[in-house]
């Protein structure tokens, strides 16, 4: 028999709803299961802010805690604290740099190329080309580069779009450089949170990327259930070695009761 699990972790985009539409019995599903145990919302989206998120959320009629949102927005800025470093250039969408900055106002976001100590790459989906030049400014040079994440696509509801994956892609060809850290799925850094309230067998997640999701499940140690809404596909998971032990069509088909109950 299994340790019941203490929290379940939802990601967002591809699993609870798509383009910002919940799928069927979506939002039901996780109102019965915050009744039970505290639940997370887990995102490698930073093409919008943590305030974005808890907006919508709340508009949906899912269930809000203080500490709901995790974001890998929140550890880019705590490893910048660490490092004390002040001149950033964040390419980002201007919803979160304002929020970015709003976070800690001694940041300098816009440095000049000389200045310029970090580069950190968001979900940027509104750049015209001379902000995408300004980043190749820097990254050229060799200035350290980080991402929030790795996902080469997003989900939309016409078909997937390119996320900062493809943006490394593009820079890694034209100037051979690579991101020195990312903090985003399947970073186990995501979950660091958690892990100091609970062990890892005792949180549930439940994502729709094998890349990301069940990664970061496999990492961190944590349960898994993989929805077959989003990205991912039969098809991907034929194709691994080792595949998910669960896997359903949506998330209202997930038998909830038997991992509170510690029957799977």
């Amino acid at each position: 028999m299994k340790k019941p699990i203490k929290a379940v972790v939802f990601d967002l985009d591809g699993t609870l709803y798509l383009s910002g539409r919940p799928y069927p019995g979506a939002v039901e599903t996780v109102n019965r299961v915050a009744k039970h145990v505290p639940v997370y919302y887990l995102s490698n989206n930073t093409s919008k802010s943590p305030v974005f998120y808890e907006n919508r959320l709340k508009v949906m009629g899912l269930p809000l805690a203080d500490d709901s949102i995790i974001s890998a927005l929140y550890l880019s800025l705590d490893a910048i604290h660490e490092r004390k470093i002040k001149n950033v250039f964040f390419f980002a969408n201007p919803e979160v740099y304002e929020w970015f900055a709003a976070q800690d106002p001694s940041l300098n976001l816009r440095p000049s190329v000389e200045e310029t100590e970090l580069v950190l790459v968001a979900y940027h989906n509104s750049f015209d080309y001379r902000e995408l030049c300004e980043l190749s400014f820097r990254v050229q040079r060799g200035i350290p580069f980080w991402v929030t994440h790795t996902d080469f696509v997003c989900p939309d509801e016409r078909g997937p779009v390119p996320d900062i994956g493809s943006f490394m892609a593009l820079l890694k060809t034209a100037y051979g450089v690579e991101p020195e850290m990312s903090f985003g799925k399947p970073n186990p850094a995501m979950l660091s949170g958690l892990l100091k309230l609970y062990r890892p067998e005792e949180i549930l997640f439940v994502g729709d990327r094998l890349y990301t999701d069940f990664e970061l499940a496999k990492r961190s140690g944590c349960r898994f259930v993989l929805p077959l809404c989003g990205e991912s596909k039969m098809a991907d998971v034929e194709k691994l070695d080792v595949k998910p032990e669960f896997i359903v069509n949506n998330v209202s088909e997930i038998d909830f009761n038997a991992f509170l109950e510690g029957k799977k």
